[in-house]
């Protein structure tokens, strides 16, 4: 059953107040949002925010005995433990508000506050890029550059609640100021810094006796941004690719700091590194392999975020449950007895997979997440691996244990879709997980091995079928399929989860895939013997968890 909460995401612009259902995700049910005005001060502001909650509660018949908690999501500095608001520069007058006993005293249910970054990093840790993930890192890259940290399964917030301050970290010793300090990361790696950049460098193209295109377009200074440089860049001008190859660069740099000191599995990074990766990653791996430990390089996988722009309504939402230890996506499935039954039995008949069984519950866990929110699996292989592909997504796209009887109002279409044509036919139909095998368009697949080039055939079709929230499933019993790696890659760039089915030492997968199951074997028959047994329970414990009861 859905439970309700109310999240307060709250700027120097603009606020929102959203009223959420949790039930294993997040749904923002309904939203309300205005300006900040913060030149009248923190009464009106106040006065705003409790006047939203009361009218999304009338509009859906509620009182506030029916919602969980509060969340507040707002800029720092500010004390979460004690929940004030201590003197966040872009909310002038906000000084030392009590913003959480003032909530629970106006609504009489608790209330808790977090650091819009650390937030954000919650949000990406349970819902995103980091999911299933220990110890990760989270950059806003936005107008400013913050952060934050997790770190053994738990947001570092520090002494005094100041963890993951990244942008203050200095990166040379003089240089742009940003976050108050000059060569700070701030300064050189967030969309301000990069349009205050990208002016110094029009200033030096004209002592050159050069124009800029962009002002020969007729851009003034104060249209100069990241987005903008981002345009020009894209178009192939040299100045505009170099500049953010510089500030890929320094970025690199900033990562090698990161992973030296927390050595992070992944590091999630926001806003323009989502929409510039093209242009920043080469020269910021360059830099990252050049600056971090080689041991610590070799296990962090640096990726856009996936939440999108619904990041900062999860943020306030996510500061409630997580303070309150409730799990966004967790249903307790890891109890279920029907799954463990199939799990287990995996371990018992086969006890040499016993190393693999923490791969393979996270590979579960990452497949049960993507469906419940409404995603698919692709899957792709070569030879025997194809193979394995198509076997998967027969199990899973009908009845293998069980027999799946169609839900009610599914089943009413059906029949008055079906029965004219075959009586009965709509009893004869189960439910399906959807999953499709990239192996199996020969029309397709040729065109493109014609056409392109054969490698990119897996790849292409993920361009077309892959979505934020879906999974990839790359099976190779090296690990090293060039054509399996291409479309894992495209399916990363794109905002899939990647799982790997490998053996051996699990090859160039192994690295590329959140979650890499690696069979203890090393020849490709010897593999893919362990394969089916571990992909035949996958699919019966997805399907227990989905049809069973």
């Amino acid at each position: 059953m859905s439970s309700r909460w109310i999240g307060l995401d709250i700027g120097g612009t603009k606020c929102a107040v959203v009223l959420a259902e949790v039930n294993h995700g997040i749904r923002i049910a309904d939203k309300i949002r205005f300006d900040t005005q913060t030149e009248k001060g923190f009464d009106q502001a106040w006065n705003r925010l409790c006047s939203a909650v009361d009218e999304l509660l009338a509009r859906h018949r509620l009182t506030a005995g029916d919602i969980r908690a509060i969340g507040v999501s707002c800029g720092g500095p500010l004390d979460s433990r004690r929940g004030v608001i201590l003197c966040p520069p872009h909310l002038p007058g906000w000084v030392n508000i009590p913003l959480k006993a003032m909530l629970e005293e106006r609504f009489g249910i608790p209330a808790y506050i977090q650091n819009d970054a650390n937030a954000c990093a919650l949000v990406e840790w349970k819902l995103g890029a980091g999911r299933g993930t220990q110890n990760m890192i989270f950059l806003t890259m936005g107008t400013g550059m913050g952060g934050g940290v997790i770190a053994e399964g738990r947001l570092l917030s520090g002494h005094t609640d100041m963890g993951g301050e990244i942008g203050h970290l200095r990166l040379t010793e003089d240089g742009p100021v940003g976050f108050g300090k000059a060569g700070s990361a701030e300064g050189y790696v967030s969309g301000e810094a990069i349009g205050k950049l990208a002016r110094e460098m029009s200033s030096r193209i004209r002592a050159e006796g050069r124009v800029p295109a962009w002002e020969q377009d007729g851009h003034a200074a104060e249209e100069i941004s990241a987005r903008l440089m981002a345009d020009y860049a894209r178009r192939g001008d040299a100045d505009a690719l170099a500049l953010f190859r510089f500030v890929g660069k320094m970025l690199g740099r900033l990562l090698g700091q990161l992973v030296d000191a927390f050595n992070p599995e992944k590091i999630v990074i926001g806003s323009i590194f989502v929409r510039c990766e093209d242009l920043l990653r080469e020269s910021m791996d360059e830099e990252l392999r050049r600056e971090a430990i080689p041991y610590s390089y070799q296990g962090v996988q640096v990726v856009p975020a996936q939440t999108g722009e619904a990041i900062g309504d999860l943020a306030s939402i996510i500061t409630a449950l997580y303070a309150m230890d409730v799990d966004p996506m967790q249903t307790g499935d890891e109890q279920n007895a029907a799954v463990l039954a199939h799990y287990e039995r995996l371990f018992d008949r086969y006890p040499a997979l016993e190393g693999c069984r923490d791969s393979v519950m996270q590979a579960y866990l990452l497949l049960r997440d993507a469906y419940a929110r409404g995603g698919k699996l692709l899957v792709c292989g070569n030879g025997g691996s194809c193979a394995d592909s198509q076997h998967i997504v027969g199990e899973l796209m009908k009845g293998f244990y069980l027999k799946r009887p169609l839900q009610d109002d599914i089943l009413r279409k059906m029949q008055d879709a079906l029965e004219p044509l075959l009586p009965g036919a709509a009893a004869l139909m189960q439910g399906g997980l959807p999953a499709i095998a990239l192996t199996d368009h020969q029309a397709l697949n040729t065109a493109v091995q014609n056409d392109l080039d054969p490698s990119l055939a897996m790849a292409q079709q993920v361009i077309g079928y892959g979505r934020p929230g879906d999974v990839i499933l790359g099976i190779s019993t090296s690990g090293n399929a060039r054509n399996v790696a291409l479309a894992v890659a495209a399916a990363k760039a794109l905002g899939l989860t990647a799982i790997g089915l490998t053996g051996g030492t699990g090859g160039r997968l192994k690295a590329m895939c959140d979650c890499a199951v690696v069979a203890p074997a090393s020849t490709p028959a010897d593999v893919q013997e362990y394969h089916l047994p571990i992909y035949h329970a996958l699919c019966a414990m997805l399907e227990a968890r989905f049809f069973a009861g």
